[in-house]
């Protein structure tokens, strides 16, 4: 039997999706280029069909749809309500793009629709990922590949542990989350991927390492920055969750820490390190 993702589709229509709508531009800006590359290895083609899981806003898909032209379509996949909203307003007028609010894990695409499938940073939330990757297999044709990016390890990405450290010497640590649960981190382990690709159908596996060094907020302040953090970084929920007392002094905290990362032009620069996933049908 396979299982839904309610957990999900909760968390990215609740404060989470409506937080990252406010800061859309911010994040885009953070993780087009991550984006890109994976298209460059995915390299859409003039008239092609593409499929993109966890569209967000709509930034991938209009970029896809740049790509295959207007002989071409792409449609946008994705759980979240207020970003579908903001990706609809983006590609108002591009005939060739359609956006689908749907568990890509259980919705049931047209068979051998799709030539290509792209992801960046949209499939490691499934709650069956054999099962999703399965579903998505499916819909692509015979000849059809898939490219994706997602997280290594937490203890490689400074972007996520030096802000945490730092909120971590005043607040507790978070309950440890099961590996390979679904989150940022689910498809840390590369053996992983390509056992959940294999058991899906999907062969000729090749996983890439990627180092990217992650920009956010340029020409922002450093306190505005870790506000930013604060709302819908790698210390949110923490810091959501901490008494009054503790907000200031956690901004404080932080705000020291990542001082040296950041420049007043350019913004908070921490390294990122990523896998980046393609195969084919």
């Amino acid at each position: 039997m396979t299982i839904d993702n309610a957990t999900q589709i909760e968390f990215w229509n609740g404060e989470t999706g409506h937080n990252w709508v406010t800061h859309d531009a911010l994040m885009e800006a953070m993780l087009q280029p991550l984006g890109e590359s994976v298209m460059d290895t995915l390299a859409p083609q003039s008239g092609e069909h593409v499929l993109d899981i966890g569209c967000g806003c709509g930034h991938t898909s209009l970029s896809l749809a740049e790509r295959v032209g207007a002989e071409g379509s792409v449609t946008g996949v994705d759980i979240s309500t207020p970003m579908l909203a903001v990706a609809s307003h983006l590609a108002a007028g591009h005939s060739s793009i359609q956006f689908v609010e749907a568990d890509a894990q259980t919705h049931a695409f047209e068979p051998e629709r799709y030539d290509a499938v792209f992801s960046r940073f949209g499939v490691m939330f499934f709650e069956d990922p054999v099962a999703a990757f399965a579903n998505i297999w499916s819909a692509l044709r015979t000849s059809g590949r898939l490219a994706f990016c997602c997280w290594q390890p937490r203890a490689v990405n400074p972007f996520m542990t030096v802000p945490a450290m730092a909120a971590l010497e005043l607040l507790p640590a978070p309950a440890d989350v099961p590996p390979r649960s679904p989150g940022p981190f689910a498809f840390e382990d590369p053996k992983y991927i390509e056992e959940i690709l294999s058991s899906s159908g999907f062969s000729d596996i090749a996983i890439e390492s990627i180092s990217h060094p992650l920009v956010f907020g340029p020409g922002l302040s450093v306190q505005e920055i870790v506000e930013r953090l604060v709302t819908i970084g790698p210390i949110a929920q923490m810091v959501r969750e901490a008494p009054d007392s503790l907000q200031q002094p956690v901004r404080e905290k932080v705000i020291a820490t990542v001082s040296p990362f950041y420049d007043s032009v350019t913004g908070l620069t921490l390294d990122g390190e990523f896998w980046q996933v393609d195969a084919s049908h």
